[in-house]
Order: structure tokens, then C-alpha cells, then sequence
């Protein structure tokens, strides 16, 4: 197939869009949050089971120094603790724990063994031992990741385990055991469980509104790609409707053979245009116009290639030459395809000349759209009739026609107004019909390329940053 209509055969947009809006996007946002709550669990749980399962021995030694009568005792129950908590690291997979069952293995387990150790300990003993159980209640507290129930699973177990080891091998009674640290651990208990908690639900707030940003710049994210697919598409169709345009519109080949120089500067606000030149040659008249149809972009380039598709019959097919019939006949025949008064508005202005080589003479019409004759540095406007080709509210007389004698160096310009309805300047003003006047009788003794050079360039430092008003289109020949 073609490049030049892939375009025109591509799927559709509105599919396009549906295909990329229903998209499945992956997990939920639940699921997602769920997701980075355990990677970051797992990251916290593994690096604290680690620290614990290599430091538990190493109090072997403090327990040989402080409480030698126990310390055989208390190793065998540290290191069995730690090879419970690397097995659990190692097959952690193969468990299939979760990282809050996980940490639940080095967390209990160190928790139970403090609680046996505790109770062989006297007085003086169990009030040192209370800091290190308390230290392991606080730096479980800021390893562990999980919710608040978790937590007080541990801190119930605990509680029941020194409850049960004390009263098996402790000789001190409750009130001792208060006084000489239980009121102090169980404070610390209490803290590091609501510290645990609230790290958790900030946490977890923290990764619920990262991944709402993440969304929502998704979102953005696709929505712009959409835009800009809409936007690439819909430039590709008007720069294929430009394609299409250009070729229904007569060539410059004519202006070219009949006339010294000419030059045509076309400049549409939009990629195609509302404003269309057009030229034919019949028997020794040069028949030459510049129109400037309603609206713009799209709709102002169909309704040009209708003007120049009845144009050509009028001229060319019916042999019309005379300028004011040409007009006459061609606001017929628009009315007639626009459906009459459905199109009240549309229409065109136009101005239109026939170059008579042969007897020295050019007859000019126009409706709205003046002609600019410029002969030994005087310009002269020769003013349009007051209507345009199409409906509109006054009475449709027909169309004047005027006759100017041609001399040779004398300059003609055909223009639409979108030049001189350009804002600019450093008062944001219209170009005005007056400077362009001014312009056009400055330039009328230069070449034809570069009258246009001259004329694009006071455009372009009128026009500045200013966006475009309306397509524009000066056409200029030279008798």
C-alpha cells in the first residue's frame, strides 16, 4: 500500500484510545501497596535476623562472667535460638513465610530465651538483665514492620512465658519482681508496641500516597500520549488533506508564461488554507484570482477546492472570460451546492482580473477584495463591490466590472486580508490596509522574489511572537 494513504487506512482513533484506556494497568493499588510494604518488611526482618542469629553467642561470654553457674545452661539455649533463626533465614522461601511470620521466629524466640534466663537470676542480677530486655523490646521496635496486632502477639506471649518460667525457677515474689524492673519493662513493652504501630501506619500512609502520585502520573503520563497520538493523527490527515488541495489547484506554470515576474506568497494560519490563487489562459486572456473563502484550516480548504473545482468549469468548461459574469456565475453555483439559505455564511471573497495581451487591457471584479495597481511609484486602489460570492443579507446585484490600460512595468496585487488584519507591532495593532499599501508601493520596483523577500520580512517584524489570524496570500504580477 502506499505511504500517501496510510494515513487515511489506519486503525481508528477512537479504537486506538479505547485499546490504550482499558489497558489492564497491573495490580491494584492495594495489591501494589501490599507489594512495597513487604519488600520493605523483608528488607527491615532478614538484616535484624541476621544481627540477632551472630550476636545471641556472643553473650556466651557476659553469661560466663556474670552467672557462671548458669552459663552452660544459657549457651546451649542462645545458641539453639540462633540456629533456629538462620534456618529460618535460609529456607525463608521454602517456607513460604511471610516477612511477618518470619520475623515472628527471631522476635519469640529471643523474647522467650530472655524470659528463661530471667528467672534464675536473684535480685541484683534481674534488675541488669531488665536493661538488656528492655533494650530488646526498643530494637525490635524500630526493625520490626508490621501491623499492631503482630506486635501485641509478641507482647502477650512474652508476658505469659516470664509468667510461667518465673514461677517455675524465680524465688522472688511479684512485688520484687515489680520492684526491680517488671514495672520498667512493661512500660517499655507498652512504648516500643505503639512506637512499632505508628512506624507502620506512617509508613504505610507514605506508600499508599507514592503510589497515588505514581498513578497519577501514569495517568498524565498516558493521557498526553493520547493527546499527542489524537494531535499526530489529526496533523497527518490535514497534512494529507494539504497533499490533496495542492494538487485539485491550478499550477503557477500560467503566471510564469504570460506575465514578466510574479510572485505568490501563501502563508495559511493552519497546515492547509481557506485562501486559494487561481489562473487559466483562454485564447489570449490571462484570467487571474485570489480568493479568500470562510473559515479556516479544514473546512476553509474544501470550501477553496469547491471554488476552484466551479471555477474551472466556468472558465475553462463554459468558457466564461469576462470577470463580472465569472463572479456571478460562480455565487450561483455555490449557492446551489451550499443548499441555499442553510449557508448563509459561507462563501468567499475574491478579486478577479482577465489580462488582455492583445489589446493592451485588464478587466477587474471583485467582491470585497480590492486590486492594487502601482505605476511609476503611485499606487491605486480600484475598490471591490461591497458583497461576497455566496448569500448574504443585502440585495445580490450583479458584479461590477472596471477596465485599466496596461503598460508595460506597471505592478498588480491580488490579496485576501489576512495580511493586513494581522496583529502585531509594539501596540498590538492590526498590520492595517494603510501600511500594507504603504508596503506594497516601496516594493513595486524590485524583483518579483524579492518584493516577496521584502513583504515576508515586514510581515514576520510586525508579527513577532503574535500567533496567526488568518491564512494569507498576496499575488503579484508585472505587465
Amino acid at each position: 500500500m502506499p505511504n500517501s494513504l496510510g494515513t487515511a487506512l489506519r486503525m481508528p482513533l477512537a479504537a486506538r484510545l479505547a485499546g490504550t484506556v482499558l489497558r489492564p494497568t497491573g495490580a491494584s493499588l492495594a495489591d501494589a501497596q501490599q507489594a512495597e510494604l513487604d519488600r520493605m518488611a523483608w528488607r527491615y526482618h532478614v538484616t535484624g535476623a541476621w544481627v540477632a542469629a551472630l550476636l545471641n553467642p556472643l553473650f556466651i561470654l557476659n553469661d560466663l562472667a556474670i552467672i557462671p553457674e548458669h552459663w552452660e545452661r544459657f549457651a546451649g539455649v542462645r545458641l539453639a535460638v540462633s540456629a533456629c533463626i538462620v534456618f529460618a533465614l535460609l529456607g525463608r522461601k521454602w517456607l513460604g513465610l511471610s516477612p511477618r511470620s518470619f520475623l515472628l521466629v527471631p522476635y519469640l524466640l529471643i523474647s522467650l530465651e530472655n524470659a528463661y534466663m530471667w528467672s534464675f537470676m536473684g535480685p541484683e542480677l534481674f534488675r541488669m538483665h531488665t536493661l538488656a530486655y528492655a533494650v530488646l523490646f526498643v530494637g525490635a521496635s524500630m526493625i520490626a514492620f508490621w501491623p499492631l496486632g503482630w506486635s501485641l502477639v509478641v507482647a502477650v506471649a512474652s508476658l505469659l512465658a516470664n509468667a510461667w518460667f518465673l514461677g517455675q525457677h524465680s524465688a522472688l515474689a511479684p512485688a520484687d519482681i515489680m520492684a526491680n524492673g517488671g514495672t520498667l519493662l512493661s512500660c517499655v513493652v507498652v512504648i516500643s508496641t505503639l512506637l512499632s504501630h505508628n512506624r507502620w501506619r506512617l509508613a504505610k500512609r507514605e506508600v499508599r500516597l507514592r503510589l497515588q502520585l505514581k498513578a497519577s502520573t501514569e495517568k498524565e503520563r498516558a493521557q498526553k500520549e493520547l493527546i499527542e497520538a489524537a494531535h499526530n493523527d489529526l496533523t497527518d490527515s490535514i497534512r494529507y488533506s494539504q497533499r490533496i488541495q495542492q494538487a485539485v489547484l491550478p499550477k503557477d506554470d500560467v503566471l510564469g508564461r504570460q506575465f514578466r515576474e510574479h510572485f505568490v506568497l501563501d502563508r495559511p494560519r493552519d497546515i492547509v488554507s481557506g485562501d486559494f490563487h487561481w489562473c487559466a489562459q483562454v485564447g489570449d486572456r490571462t484570467i487571474v484570482a485570489v480568493a479568500d473563502c470562510t473559515g479556516h484550516g479544514v473546512p476553509g480548504a474544501l470550501m477553496s477546492i469547491l471554488g476552484s473545482t466551479l471555477l474551472k468549469t466556468i472558465v475553462l468548461d463554459q468558457g466564461e472570460h469576462r470577470p463580472a459574469t465569472i463572479l456571478d456565475r460562480l455565487r450561483e453555483e455555490l449557492i446551489t451546492a451550499l443548499r441555499g439559505k442553510d449557508g448563509l455564511s459561507d462563501g468567499m471573497d475574491m478579486a478577479i482580473c482577465a489580462v488582455d495581451h492583445t489589446a493592451g487591457e485588464l478587466r477587474y471584479a471583485g467582491a470585497y477584495n480590492p486590486l492594487y495597481r502601482v505605476r511609476v511609484g503611485v499606487l491605486e486602489q480600484v475598490d471591490a463591490d461591497r458583497m461576497p460570492v455566496g448569500l448574504h443579507a443585502g440585495n445580490m446585484t450583479a458584479f461590477t466590472e472596471q477596465v485599466l490600460d496596461l503598460r508595460r512595468g506597471d505592478m498588480y496585487y491580488l490579496c485576501s486580508d489576512g495580511l493586513q488584519d494581522q496583529f502585531g507591532g509594539p501596540d498590538d495593532r492590526k498590520f492595517g490596509r494603510g501600511r500594507l499599501k504603504q508596503l506594497l508601493t516601496e516594493v513595486a520596483h524590485l524583483s518579483a522574489p524579492e518584493q516577496q523577500r521584502r513583504v515576508e520580512g515586514a510581515l514576520q517584524l510586525w508579527q513577532q511572537d503574535h500567533p496567526s489570524v488568518d491564512d494569507i496570500l498576496v499575488l503579484g504580477f508585472r505587465a
